[in-house]
């Protein structure tokens, strides 16, 4: 009987999604660190950043979605004015599909096996 591959690597479903959320009070010092921590805290969150009165964030889908990033936001009391999601094209600084979907662990090139 063959074996079928069970690896999520190979399952074409690791998309890294890219999500924008303005948020009202953003220029509050200490709502940046409430958000700060709580995004942390969030399973799935790959990275993100405050800037231009959003919120980037970059996240896995098959663990988190936008819906649990705004609720995380409202949860320590801020309002969001508005909500972006987007597969192709996250924000310039944060990592993009490319730069995590590998990171399985690679022997030595074939010339340097002996």
């Amino acid at each position: 009987m063959k074996e079928e591959a069970n690896n999520p690597a190979d399952s074409g479903l690791n998309e890294i999604m890219a999500a924008r959320i303005e948020i009202a009070e953003l220029n509050d010092a200490a709502l940046q660190t409430q958000i700060n921590d709580a995004i942390k805290a969030l399973e799935g969150v790959i990275e993100f950043k405050i800037e231009n009165g959003a919120l980037h964030v970059s996240y896995d889908p098959m663990t988190t979605t936008e819906k649990k990033i705004e609720a995380t936001v409202r949860s320590i009391g801020a309002s969001i004015k508005a909500a972006a999601t987007d597969t192709e094209a996250p924000h310039p600084d944060l990592p993009t599909q490319a730069a995590v979907r590998d990171t399985r662990v690679k022997g030595p090139p074939k010339d340097e096996q002996s």
